[in-house]
């Protein structure tokens, strides 16, 4: 299952399917007045319709082996600050690939009406459905690189004896960066590149493979580690609550009436679950020094002294993390967490490699 910040976070894999029902529809309720009264606005589809039955892939982190065409057409449908919302987004954002966004009502799932499938993301590339954000993920990586074939996609990280080679001077594209550099004591005679630069195909299938097992043990991470730890610190406290609720509601398109009430109501109740939430994520000792540590077990352990975990361009993980991090920027969470943690160089190096929205239409709150 996937959601929201505001309806805690869930995910349809792993242990994350059970972690947030309940708050699902508690968090529903709470922002419920406002959403019956009209405030919300959302398009949606057709009652009448019989609900089409969503396949959610087994493995959302496998990468398919067949490429699809690019679609002429992207529709996200999503909560603002969903986590798994805002993977999908920065996938997006990175990729340049125009979306329109669909607000989904969290009370009555109006907008979804036309899926078997109630949670969130979705996205409809052109006619076809794909469920899950990190299939989503999977799903487009694979398009794009075959798409754009001269546009280097988020791959898996390089391994360890490319890593170790000595940095080249980079110049930043679109999609990451291509190395380049005037010295020619960096650069092999032809007839020594033939040689030692040719690494058989059965070396290079065994090599991608440990880097994609690599970029996926980090994926999960995000999911597994990373949003659970950023939730507990974004209700650590009735403060942070409070910041946390008005961060949310000014996300929606809803009157401030409405805003107001979803914005104190919901504090209230997730200043109370998030007294739970240590326990129940198994963070030990204090909340930001758990968001320091495991931020810097990203730096450590994913980076490994590269700019990103994909080495010279980002990889999936890298903009799953990003995507999740900056869904939260409005908080004194993340603010704690630039100054606190050596996490600050990579994600300002994501910000400008991922660049702006390629969304079309406007963000729910953006006449909030």
């Amino acid at each position: 299952m996937e959601s929201s910040w505001l309806h805690e976070h869930t995910e349809q894999h792993g242990s994350e399917s059970s972690s947030g029902r309940g708050l699902l529809a508690a968090a529903a309720a709470v922002v419920g007045a406002g959403v019956l009264v009209g405030a919300s606005g959302y398009p949606g589809g057709s009652a009448a319709d019989a609900p089409a039955k969503i396949e959610v892939v087994a493995n959302p982190y496998a990468r398919p082996s067949e490429a699809q065409p690019l679609p002429s057409r992207i529709t996200l449908y999503q909560y603002e600050v969903c986590p798994y919302c805002c993977k999908v987004r920065a996938l997006l954002d990175y990729y340049k690939l125009p979306y329109t966004s669909i607000e989904v009502n969290p009370l009555t799932k109006g907008e979804l009406s036309w899926s078997s499938y109630k949670k969130v993301p979705v996205v409809k590339l052109d006619d076809e459905v794909v469920a899950d954000s990190s299939a989503i993920m999977s799903r487009l990586a694979v398009d794009v690189a075959a798409a754009r074939p001269l546009a280097p996609p988020p791959a898996p990280a390089p391994s360890a004896s490319v890593a170790a080679a000595p940095p080249k001077r980079s110049s930043w594209s679109f999609f990451g960066s291509s190395s380049s550099s005037n010295d020619s004591a960096d650069v092999a005679p032809a007839k020594d590149q033939a040689a030692v630069a040719a690494p058989s195909p059965a070396a290079n299938a065994a090599a991608a493979a440990v880097d994609e097992e690599e970029e996926v043990k980090w994926r999960k991470w995000v999911d597994e580690r990373l949003v659970k730890v950023l939730t507990a610190n974004i209700y650590r406290n009735w403060d942070e609550s409070v910041e946390t609720f008005k961060y949310i509601t000014e996300q929606t398109g809803w009157s401030w009436g409405s805003r107001e009430l979803a914005r104190w109501a919901g504090a209230v109740m997730m200043w109370q679950v998030g007294k739970r939430m240590p326990t129940k994520y198994g963070i030990e000792g204090d909340l930001r020094t758990a968001l320091y540590d495991t931020a810097n077990d990203f730096v450590d352990n994913a980076l490994r002294g590269r700019r990103f975990a994909g080495g010279e361009q980002p990889n999936l993980a890298d903009i799953a993390a990003f995507g999740v991090i900056r869904a939260v920027r409005q908080t004194g969470a993340f603010r704690d967490l630039m100054a606190n943690s050596r996490l600050g160089p990579w994600f300002e190096a994501m910000e400008a490699v991922v660049g702006g929205s390629a969304r079309v239409n406007p963000a729910p709150g953006a006449a909030a």
